[in-house]
């Protein structure tokens, strides 16, 4: 055969390849995808025939029998890729890394082995299965006409000049392709951010393809344990609605003033026109409720700073791996002490991350309890639980106050030297009793490893380890059984501070295989048809389920109340991640039963996330609510935490804020977009929308929030690549 008809062979290969490549890349986005923009089939494509062109150039250098093993192995790798990312985004609706997926994959098939069988033996799972399957399949039809006569040795021997400039020129057309797009990227500017200083994972794919995205995840795992971290610097910073400035952090438009004898009042919320103010009286609870018109005579009162007494800037100044980060933090602004400061001293914490919890199924007839604590409590109004690594990073964001950035494996790295941080450790250094629960698999996520060291003196309990004796086997378990057995093990040694991972919420959401959904469908059917509510079977399933929840903190509630300890108990609920199970087949802008549920069509990220947070005590229902109107995010629930129980904080250690506090209202998300008590951002359009047309925005208000934001997502990552956390307890605990 001539040297010609062996070129057309190679060349075959390379097409076939870099074909394979690009299709099962449109493939995965369509199905996952609603929203595309042209520029990012640009990037497929350039990508995927890099990609091709690579693997082809470097198999054809090897003996023809080598091609015959390669080829198959690498598509079949692709095709593994594929489906698994394919069905992580058809559970979790949204592109998890490679940290979260191998922290969470022998988990997800002991645990959940029938989702993951009902996610694949469905119309949706086979169709999509047998579609990326498609070119391994075609490799063995067409296999003779792909590699045709190829030398049986490779590179080594019996090969022409010819043919190894050839497969060299494969190496260099796929190197070409990768450079054309780094071009448009970095000299063009499309989509440069997510490549370099706001890259996440979800953004990557999205705008580069799922093999380019795990390559950055690559770069950025590996650049994550050897790289100095790099903080920008910010000239001007601004506060909370307004136009005047101050530094991270510092709002000038605190809105505090005092009354005489001592009593300080703090607005809390701005309705008919008139100012409600919540008043404390110093060296007490909250007490009654006036308005600042009632005696014009005030005299202003300085707070202090929520801050420790570690000198950031000298502890820069001795060098070492975080001497950047001591530098970055010493910049910082404290968050101003306040009236509230202290408020919970000495109480009772129950800390609840509730499985798939969703302020929207809050009723004040269907969950009268959490209707009443949500209302009657601090008033998270604006409040957005940001979905980035599932369960385990919810639980990660409440706990420690940061953004997850190692993903599934960020609790697992931050607690190897144990914690300092957390509630849970914060009151055992006041002497707390405490424990942690969970109603499921006690080492799912590995938290028989990681729960054991937030703090809690009296250790963690899950199914497996003591509690598969108390509750029944159902799937999902119990919330109320939860609580019944659990609650007599801590009540009688208060002070307490206990922590729950509830699981009754869980998907699926249907009522023949959901045993929450179907202890309390008659109760949800009831309710939809007393107010003519016409709800899919998903969405009263959910509500059903969830409906479980409320019984539980129903019986918290009366069970306090009766031992008398209620106005003596906080209790803080907040969710894990967004309800992703209601809808099977969905990205953002194709969620019906979510928007259903919503009551609004979810198109972004922060309609997707929207949510409710409670902060309850029975002290405070003898005052009006403390609202908090200002976008408020899963974590400032830590900061607001310390700061109404009074322990010892560094308000420039979290990202997250204290709510009550002058600290300047930020919500940011996985991907860089953020929103403010002036706006929202969305990083990938480049877009600010203003919250009304009437809303003033300081000069270089986006650049600088911006930059805020991409300083505390480094600031997430250096806790864990460097263990921050530690490295600053250790220079507290040097004696002066």
């Amino acid at each position: 055969m001539s040297l010609q008809k062996k070129k057309r062979k190679k060349i075959q290969l390379a097409v076939f390849l870099s074909l394979s490549c690009l299709y099962m890349e449109i493939v995965f986005k369509l199905s996952v995808e609603t929203l595309h923009t042209g520029s990012s089939f640009v990037f497929l494509t350039l990508f995927s025939l890099c990609a091709g062109l690579v693997a082809s150039g470097i198999i054809s250098l090897l003996p023809k029998r080598a091609v015959e093993i390669l080829a198959p192995l690498y598509l079949g790798f692709l095709f593994l890729v594929f489906v698994v990312e394919f069905l992580v985004y058809r559970q979790f609706k949204v592109a998890y890394d490679l940290n979260t997926i191998l922290n969470a994959a022998t988990d997800a098939l002991g645990g959940f082995g029938a989702d993951i069988r009902r996610l694949i033996f469905c119309f949706d799972g086979i169709s999509h299965i047998l579609l990326l399957l498609l070119p391994l399949i075609l490799w063995f039809v067409l296999r003779k006409k792909i590699i045709g006569q190829l030398p049986e040795k490779g590179i080594w021997q019996r090969r022409t000049g010819q043919a190894v400039y050839f497969s060299l020129a494969q190496l260099a057309g796929g190197t070409a392709c990768y450079g054309v797009a780094l071009f448009l990227i970095l000299c063009c500017g499309l989509h440069k951010d997510i490549f370099t200083n706001q890259y996440n994972f979800e953004s990557a794919v999205m705008q580069f393809g799922l093999g380019e995205g795990l390559c950055l995840d690559i770069r950025n795992l590996a650049l994550s344990k050897t790289s100095a971290q790099v903080f920008e610097s910010t000239e001007v910073e601004f506060a909370q609605g307004t136009a005047g400035t101050s530094s991270e952090g510092a709002a000038v438009r605190s809105k505090k003033e005092t009354m005489p004898d001592g009593k300080t009042i703090v607005q809390a919320r701005e309705a008919a026109g008139a100012q409600e103010l919540v008043m404390l009286q110093e060296g007490t609870s909250l007490q009654s409720t006036k308005t600042a018109k009632e005696d014009e005579s005030v005299i202003p009162v300085v707070y202090g700073q929520s801050v420790s007494s570690i000198d950031f800037s000298a502890l820069a100044a001795t060098g070492g791996d975080c001497a950047d980060i001591d530098a970055y933090v010493s910049t910082l602004t404290p968050s101003s002490q306040n009236a509230y400061t202290g408020s919970f001293e000495g109480k009772n914490l129950i800390l609840i991350c509730a499985e798939a919890f969703s302020g929207f199924l809050i009723d004040p007839e269907l969950t009268p309890t959490l209707y009443r604590l949500s209302t009657k409590g601090i008033n998270f109004n604006d409040y957005y639980q940001q979905s980035i690594a599932g369960t385990t990073g919810g639980e990660y964001q409440l706990l420690f106050g940061l953004i997850p950035t190692s993903g599934g494996s960020s609790i697992k790295e931050i607690t190897q030297s144990g914690t300092h941080t957390n509630m849970g450790a914060l009151l055992n250094d006041k002497g707390y009793y405490g424990m942690a629960f969970h109603n499921s698999d006690y080492t799912y996520y590995d938290r028989h490893k990681t729960h054991i060291k937030l703090g809690y003196s009296g250790g963690y309990m899950g199914v497996g380890n003591g509690l598969e004796e108390l509750i029944s086997p159902k799937w999902p378990a119990s919330d109320l059984e939860l609580m019944q057995e659990t609650l007599p093990m801590y009540i009688d040694k208060q002070p307490f501070n206990v922590y729950y991972m509830t699981v009754s919420g869980h998907s699926v959401y249907t009522f023949g295989n959901n045993a929450m959904s179907r202890e309390n469908k008659d109760a949800v059917d009831a309710w939809c048809a007393k107010n003519n509510l016409s709800y899919t079977e998903p969405v009263r399933a959910y509500i059903a389920a969830n409906l479980e929840l409320e019984k539980a903190v129903a019986y918290l509630v009366e069970t306090l109340e009766q031992k008398g300890i209620a106005d003596d108990t906080v209790i803080c609920i907040a969710p894990d991640h967004f309800p992703y199970g209601l809808d099977s087949d969905a990205a953002l802008g194709k969620m019906p039963y979510l928007s259903e549920l919503y009551g609004y069509p979810v198109n972004t990220y922060e309609e997707r996330d929207r949510s409710r947070a409670i902060i309850w005590c029975g002290a405070l229902e003898d005052n009006e609510p403390i609202v908090v109107d200002t976008p408020t995010s899963s974590v400032d629930i830590l900061p607001t935490l310390c700061n109404l129980f009074g322990v010892e904080w560094d308000s420039r250690l979290y990202v997250g804020r204290d709510v009550l506090s002058d600290a300047l209202p930020l919500v940011f998300f996985g991907n860089y977009d953020w929103k403010t008590d002036l706006g929202h951002y969305s990083s990938t359009n480049n877009i600010f929308t203003p919250t009304d047309e009437n809303t003033v925005i300081p000069e270089d208000y986006v650049k600088q929030i911006s930059s805020m934001v991409r300083n505390r997502m480094t600031f997430s990552k250096s806790v864990l690549s460097h263990d921050y956390y530690t490295h600053v307890y250790d220079a507290a605990s040097v004696p002066e």
